[in-house]
Formats: C-alpha cells, sequence, structure tokens
C-alpha cells in the first residue's frame, strides 16, 4: 500500500500509523500524498481548512505559510452533534471561527473582496485527529500528508460578517470533555478570518481549485489545540454564544 492508501485506511476504521514508508521531502511532496489521500476517500470537497494560520505558529513549524486541506463531505456536524465512540482516536479540540461563503471565488481575492464574498460566519468547534501514533514525532509535512489531522467541524448558526473583527478578537473559553477550561491564545496568535481566506484564494487558484459559494471555511485556533477526553466540549466566544459536541468515548488504539 501507498502511504496515501494507507493514511485513507487510518481514517476510515484502522489504528493509527508509526511512520511513513516515504515521508514527503517538501511541502509539494506532502500536499501530493494530501491529494492521493483524498481521492482515496473519494467523497466532495465540502469546505476547507487551514493550520498554522498565523506567523509565530509557522515559525513554530518550520513553515513560511499556512496549511491547507479540503474538508470532505460527513466531515462538517451541526451544533450539538453527539459522536459515535468509533469517530476519534486520539483528539485535538480547538474554537474557531468559520466563514462560509455566499459566492464562488475563483481567483486571487483581497481581505475586503473575502468579506464581501461571504454570507456570514459561525463559531465552531474542531475536532482534530491525526493517523499518526505519535504526531508531534512526525514533523509537519507529514501533518499536511494527513489532510492537516482533519476528522470532524462541529459548527453554530450563521450570524452576522459586520460580527467578525470583535469575535476574531474578543474574550472565549473552550471547555473539554473532562472541563478543563481553556483560555484564548495572545493576540498575536490569533488569525484573522478574512486574511486567511484572502491567502486561501491564492493557493486553491495556483492548485486549480475554486472555492464554491456554500463552503465552509474554517479560519485556524483560537486556542490551543489540546487532547481532550470524553465528555461535552463546549466553545463559548463571550457575548456572541456557544458551540458544543458530546464524545461518550473514544476509539481504542
Amino acid at each position: 500500500m501507498t502511504d496515501a492508501e494507507r493514511l485513507a485506511a487510518a481514517f476510515v476504521s484502522g489504528g493509527p500509523l508509526t511512520e511513513l514508508a516515504e515521508p514527503p521531502a517538501d511541502v509539494a511532496a506532502a500536499y501530493e500524498i494530501q491529494d492521493a489521500m483524498r481521492a482515496r476517500l473519494g467523497q466532495p470537497i465540502a469546505g476547507w481548512k487551514l493550520a498554522q494560520t498565523v506567523p509565530p505558529a509557522q515559525a513554530a513549524s518550520g513553515l513560511t505559510e499556512p496549511t491547507v486541506s479540503p474538508l470532505l463531505e460527513g466531515m462538517i456536524f451541526p451544533d450539538g452533534t453527539v459522536f459515535g465512540g468509533d469517530r476519534f482516536l486520539s483528539p485535538e479540540a480547538e474554537a474557531e471561527v468559520v466563514l462560509e461563503l455566499a459566492s464562488t471565488i475563483s481567483k486571487p481575492v483581497s481581505a475586503d473582496e473575502v468579506r464581501a464574498a461571504c454570507a456570514g460566519y459561525r463559531l465552531a468547534i474542531e475536532m482534530a485527529d491525526s493517523r499518526y501514533a505519535d504526531k508531534p514525532s512526525m514533523g509537519a509535512k507529514a501533518v499536511i500528508a494527513d489532510m492537516n489531522s482533519s476528522n470532524a467541524l462541529v459548527i453554530g448558526e450563521l450570524r452576522p460578517i459586520a460580527e467578525v473583527p470583535t469575535v476574531a478578537t474578543g474574550p472565549l473559553t473552550l471547555q473539554l470533555g473532562d472541563g478543563t477550561m481553556l483560555d484564548p491564545l495572545p493576540a498575536d496568535w490569533r488569525p484573522n478570518p478574512f486574511e486567511v481566506v484572502a491567502f486561501l484564494s491564492q493557493f486553491a487558484t495556483a492548485r486549480g481549485h475554486v472555492l464554491e459559494a456554500g463552503a465552509i471555511i474554517t479560519t485556524g485556533t483560537h486556542t490551543k489545540p489540546t487532547r481532550t477526553g470524553p465528555g461535552t466540549i463546549t466553545a463559548t466566544f463571550e457575548g456572541f454564544g456557544s458551540v458544543s459536541c458530546q464524545v461518550p468515548a473514544l476509539r481504542n488504539r
């Protein structure tokens, strides 16, 4: 099996991978594996995930730009979802701000043009889950190959786009399954959603993708990515509401 086939199998039901047979030598090779993994899974693209969306996070990972992966059909869930016990292996919870497009973006655009193209935004929890047994040891390129650890995105109601500058910089908390409360990241670690999607428009155009109207785009975490066990996970953005999900159990390794 190729590395892409092994990653796809691990996503569906298999145990975690301890290594790749041919680790990607560079970012371009990592995206080639990611594309092959996506093709193997066979689901249409429903949206996009960006990670390492601020310079400090990029520097910490040895990168120079955000990383990207598609969100496939079956990865996006409504507020209040109760997941099955076989969904996650070792999930990390993140509080995020999602933009939803009202019109298609088919070329590189500015942050202001992104804002004009949006139907609104949604509060969200990303439940990232690596297909690797020891994700930190694999390095950033291997994580890109693994579709940026994409697994599930829980989204709230559509809200007015004018709120984004405030909600993306304001107070929030993320409650993990065991009740642990996380505060927001420092200001310079919190992404500007419009700028993030402007970058995505350049990335997508260069790779022959179109950002379709209706696409859900999650723009990076506002809390430290943190492993969570079973329980109720809730992201609360002060003054703007909350979004939550329940994880009854984790899959055995």
